[in-house]
């Protein structure tokens, strides 16, 4: 009670905590969490305006560690000192946050929850703060120490994601390893207790996400392997072996006895060595394959769960789309990704979309690259007319040109394009005809406006010309 008299200003208080009749007590009232909850609030404020200014957040935090300790709040103690170990590290005071989780130790100790959820918190924060200062096999060996330990299903997940993304950047085991033992674990750990919850989404969003950076990053070590001169010279030493089996093969049959056996050796030789070839070139492209795939599930489920990495996923995504346009397992996570997605997210790269529309007649099956492209435009002009219909309208109207400019090689019209975006406009028509209407019309009026100046423009230059003559 004498907390709710003495701090009742606060802009976060609650009516509940201020009954209409208040008491006096004579021992001093320890708060509860709940009723420091509001102050908690405050200080994710001060947090998260400071963007980790740390001349101005240092008073603060030993403000709020000094006021802790007058409450004698020891929960909301633990926590903070946790927390201002983060943050110190976050802002590169690393002395200050090692001083910080040594007293976060002794706190933790004192309260005889030794093996907590906050206690691994805390081991994880301890391997953060070992690998900021460069101490990268440490905090490695910490991370994989937890990760063997800590039962706590909410926080396994990043202790996994954690250890396999420090593997990638020391590139300090098999890509095989960190996948299957670290980022993927993170993935199926995360989805398996989904909270709907702000940081459980979070959570999900960053496993995903780096599961398929790390598998997108290792699809493009393949494809350069397989696009290098080096391996262009394996291929040729290899048509040249075939050649030269097919030689001896030949030779063999018209051969004597005696020569039979040096034959059949080379031959048993050459066929060891095509066939070891063989099996390395296989392995490569479908370990391609396998990334390619992991990396495109991956930036979906980023995109379907949450908007932290909208804008890198996205970029990507469609970069992998638009060169890997050939292949069915990209066309068919295009239109899966065009399904579940919000169409919001597609917005920022409209032109670069609409722009790649053209004829399907090229293409095998039904579901091709022209379709799920088709599909993703449809779906953006539905949900957003006014950033996308512009861009139809102006591929549909690009053929507008004067009679005498269309021999010109500096206006080359495809005619591809133009089909596709009027087809496209026509679909559209039922659900915003009003609004497509609206626009051509708009369209036309500044295209003979645009007509009308120019033409006015020649006549003024020709009169001033005339003029000087």
């Amino acid at each position: 009670m004498a907390w709710h008299i003495r701090w009742e200003t606060s802009q976060f208080e609650r009516a509940e905590f201020y009954p209409g009749k208040r008491q006096s007590f004579s021992e001093p009232v320890i708060p509860t969490k709940e009723q420091l909850s509001w102050l908690n609030v405050d200080w994710n404020s001060i947090l998260e305006r400071s963007q980790l200014h740390m001349n101005l957040l240092e008073p603060f935090i030993a403000f709020r560690r000094v006021l802790l300790q007058i409450l004698r709040c020891n929960e909301c103690m633990t926590e903070h000192l946790l927390q201002s170990a983060s943050t110190l590290r976050k802002g590169s005071r690393f002395s200050q946050s090692t001083a910080f989780l040594h007293e976060f130790k002794l706190a933790s100790a004192g309260t005889g929850k030794q093996y907590s959820t906050l206690y691994w918190l805390g081991r994880l924060e301890e391997a953060k703060l070992l690998r900021a200062q460069g101490q990268h096999e440490m905090a490695i060996s910490l991370a994989k120490y937890i990760s063997q330990n800590c039962h706590s299903n909410e926080e396994s997940s990043d202790v996994y994601r954690l250890v396999g993304k420090w593997l990638a950047e020391t590139r300090s085991s098999n890509s095989r390893t960190i996948l299957e033992n670290y980022l993927k674990p993170a993935v199926s750990v995360a989805e398996a207790h989904h909270i709907n919850n702000k940081k459980s989404i979070e959570r999900q969003s960053q496993a995903h996400f780096h599961l398929a950076h790390y598998a997108d990053a290792l699809f493009k070590s393949c494809e350069e392997r397989l696009t290098s001169s080096e391996w262009q010279a394996a291929m040729r030493l290899r048509k040249h072996k075939a050649a030269e089996l097919e030689a001896l093969v030949k030779q063999l049959r018209s051969s004597t006895k005696g020569e039979k056996n040096d034959y059949s050796a080379k031959i048993l030789e050459l066929q060891k060595q095509l066939a070891m070839d063989k099996e390395e070139a296989e392995k490569l492209k479908g370990d391609r394959d396998y990334f390619l795939c992991l990396a495109l599930e991956g930036y979906k489920r980023c995109l379907v769960i949450g908007d932290k990495y909208d804008v890198r996923v996205v970029f990507r995504l469609v970069s992998l789309w638009f060169s890997l346009s050939s292949r069915q397992n990209v066309i068919n996570n295009m239109l899966n990704t065009v399904d579940e997605a919000q169409s919001y997210k597609f917005v920022p790269l409209v032109y670069q979309i609409a722009s790649r529309m053209g004829s399907s007649k090229d293409s095998l099956g039904p579901h091709n690259f022209q379709f799920a492209l088709a599909s993703l435009v449809k779906k953006m002009a539905i949900d957003h007319p006014y950033h996308t219909i512009f861009q139809l309208l102006a591929l549909a109207n690009g053929d507008r040109i004067k009679d005498k400019q269309r021999s010109r090689n500096s206006f080359v019209v495809d005619m591809d394009k133009i089909t596709a975006a009027k087809r496209l406009l026509e679909e559209l028509a039922s659900y915003h005809g009003a609004i497509i209407g609206q626009v051509f019309s708009n369209i036309d009026v500044h295209f003979i406006i645009f007509i009308i100046f120019f033409v006015l423009l020649i006549f003024s230059w020709k009169s001033s010309h005339l003029l000087l003559m």
